[in-house]
């Protein structure tokens, strides 16, 4: 194989919850999930995570839980799918506390949470945690959120999106716009902490937002943390090549991957940014052993444990779409939903029956890569280099078992072959990403116009 001259960026994938993906396997002696409520299992593994040089920790969420014509089944309970779970956010400090270097990704909705609000938690986050932070940003599909929070019926899936960019306007006027960098003196002898005159009401009149007023946290390490995204529609592929920094990627295999990275690369360029602004990550679960043969027989036992019940329940309750009722022999390309699409294109080249014969098995797995060390290590080397992919969110079987297995079993190998870094740069999580100096926006991002807008506009 050629020479790799990039490190692959490593995130970890998990939710404060329960099950992850595989629905059941929370029941697998080897898994602690359930121990989700403990602060010593987040630390633990966060520490475990820094040692095995991952970049991030992924915290997935959404409030909502399976529901099918209106009531939950009993397996969701049963089998504690989507519920319980807890605000994954509120983990984010101590974590912190417990590592130095590992960055933490938080997900929260642009349909049900309020901008002000949620950037001044964002922000907060990037001050403690000194600009280990970054913002998943979804929209929200779910009908049963929308009872939850006094909604009436489910917004269209575009116009969701419609309303995510003018979210992310409002959140940037607020990051970026609100207070100049040399606004903060903090001077006792003046007795001055900031200057009144680089400090800016925010005025935003638009469609779905009003916001007037001052952010009233002042400028984060950041400022803005840095944006992941993964929606896979038309509507999410243009918001992601205006506004993403980081992306997932649904590819099942290497040619299908390597076009989702071209045409990510060709979207930023369309927007006026560089072909690398945007970093694309793809999901990988990995199952190692001494043998071949004996990795083979981990995997099919984890698997043993999946609720085949529970596992489309799941699927609904991201897709609104029950597989059960679906003819087997229908193309899923033409399957439509204005509930979430991520888990719906990724199919489209399949029947109803392989779709679902996939996700009974698999979940939301992209890439399960299965044998020795050595033999990881060449298919992650082969698809690096195949797909321009820029690294992985690494999906776990069970905690902190895989995470185990990956970090003293396949990191080493993959360290030897110049894979993955050996020690952590100094800096920001978005100069982690992006290269020394590179702590803020950059100035191709639409977000950077608003740092000047509001400083002219009070001029």
């Amino acid at each position: 194989m050629g020479t790799i001259v990039k490190q692959i960026i490593m995130g970890a994938f998990e939710i404060n919850g329960v099950n992850l993906t595989s629905q059941g396997v929370w029941a697998h002696p080897e898994q602690q999930s359930y121990r989700y409520k403990d602060l010593s299992y987040w630390t633990d593994l966060a520490q475990l995570l820094e040692k095995g040089f991952f970049d991030f920790l992924f915290l997935a969420d959404s409030y909502g839980y399976p529901s099918m014509n209106g009531e939950t089944p009993d397996v969701a309970f049963e089998q504690a799918v989507e519920i319980p779970k807890n605000d994954p956010m509120l983990l984010v400090p101590a974590l912190a506390a417990a590592t130095s270097h590992l960055a933490f990704a938080v997900t929260t909705s642009t349909t049900f949470e309020a901008p002000f609000a949620n950037a001044r938690r964002f922000a907060t986050l990037d001050h403690l945690t000194q600009g280990r932070i970054a913002w998943n940003v979804v929209t929200t599909s779910s009908a049963v959120v929308s009872d939850l929070f006094g909604r009436d019926g489910m917004i269209p899936h575009d116009e969701r999106y419609a309303i995510a960019q003018e979210y992310l306007d409002v959140s940037y006027d607020l990051f970026e716009g609100g207070w100049d960098d040399d606004s903060v003196v903090a001077d006792k002898s003046s007795r001055v902490y900031a200057d009144p005159a680089k400090v800016h009401k925010i005025h935003h009149h638009g469609r779905y937002f009003r916001v007037d007023g001052y952010f009233n946290c002042e400028p984060s390490p950041q400022r803005t943390p840095v944006l992941f995204q993964a929606g896979s529609s038309a509507s999410g592929q243009r918001f992601a090549s205006q506004n993403a920094e980081l992306v997932f990627l649904q590819g099942k295999d290497a040619n299908t991957l390597k076009a989702q990275v071209a045409n990510l690369r060709s979207g930023a360029v369309a927007a006026g940014r560089s072909s690398d602004a945007i970093k694309a990550i793809v999901g990988l679960s990995i199952v190692v052993a001494e043998t071949h043969d004996e990795a083979v027989a981990k995997l099919d036992d984890f698997l043993s444990y999946v609720n085949p019940d529970a596992a489309r329940i799941y699927y609904s309750s991201m897709t609104g779409i029950d597989l059960a009722k679906l003819d087997p022999e229908r193309s899923f390309a033409t399957v439509t939903t204005e509930g979430g699409r991520t888990q719906v294109e990724r199919y489209k080249e399949n029947t109803v029956r392989e779709a679902t014969a996939d996700f009974l098995r698999n979940g939301m797995r992209e890439f399960i890569m299965v044998g020795t060390p050595v033999e990881i290590a060449d298919q992650i080397e082969a698809l690096v280099e195949e797909t321009g992919i820029d690294g992985f969110n690494y999906t776990p079987f069970v905690s902190p078992g895989s995470y185990r297995d990956l970090v003293e079993l396949v990191v080493p190998e993959l360290q030897r072959r110049g894979l993955m870094r050996t020690s952590y740069p100094a800096g920001t999580f978005r100069e982690r990403l992006f290269g020394e100096g590179a702590a803020r926006l950059p100035a191709t991002h639409p977000g950077a116009s608003h740092r000047t807008a509001l400083a002219d506009a009070s001029a």
